[in-house]
């Protein structure tokens, strides 16, 4: 019967079990169900106890051959929260462990960071020389040649604030006869203004 094979497994184990640890431990022979019925009707019968951790219950076997001193029971209070506490001490070193160990996969090795520091030396010494060669230089640029590029970029800029304006002009003209807002009828002609591209014009002055 389950409560024969229940109760001798607790008395010759010797150690408190919850209604899970005795199922698993009695391979299968009883089902959970039956396993936690039995352990209730044992410990109702005062065969077994049983104490309540929380919302488990754990169930110890009465030693007819010892005294049944109530303290070896009640010391697995003390043991738990010992255990409880070891557990946490445990778990906060695991967390600290693998910080650290995040940390030193995510730092480059010696090789690497050695190389890193190669290219940028080799890059470092380009740009010294190309500002040396910059500050060296003889090359100027002419007065007439300033002008003449002057001139180009301002002859640019007048043609370019022509076609602005005739391309309001001609917006403008089609919102009179338009029902919807302006940024829709750009929308629709896929039409970006200067200030929806952020776009700031570059004058000689």
């Amino acid at each position: 019967m389950a409560s024969e094979a229940v109760l001798k497994y607790l008395v010759d184990s010797n150690r408190p079990y919850s209604c899970a640890d005795v199922t698993v431990n009695l391979r299968g022979a009883y089902t959970k169900t039956v396993v936690q019925k039995t352990l209730d009707a044992l410990s109702e019968a005062g065969k077994i106890k049983c104490k309540l951790y929380g919302k488990q219950k754990v169930y110890a076997a009465i030693q007819v051959d010892s005294v049944a001193d109530e303290g070896d029971v009640e010391d697995y209070d003390s043991k738990l929260k010992s255990l409880n506490k070891d557990l946490a001490d445990k778990t906060n070193t695991l967390k600290e462990v693998e910080i650290k160990l995040k940390t030193l996969t995510s730092t480059p090795t010696t090789e690497t960071a050695k190389s890193k520091i190669e290219e940028i030396k080799k890059r470092t010494e380009c740009l010294v020389k190309k500002l040396d060669t910059l500050r060296n230089s003889t090359e100027v640029v002419s007065v007439e040649e300033k002008k003449e590029i002057l001139n180009g970029h301002a002859k640019i800029l007048r043609e370019f604030r022509k076609r602005k304006r005739i391309c309001n002009d001609m917006i403008d003209a089609v919102l009179e006869g338009y029902p919807k807002s302006k940024k829709t009828l750009l929308e629709e002609l896929c039409v970006e203004t200067d200030e929806m591209v952020n776009f700031k014009l570059m004058t000689n002055t």
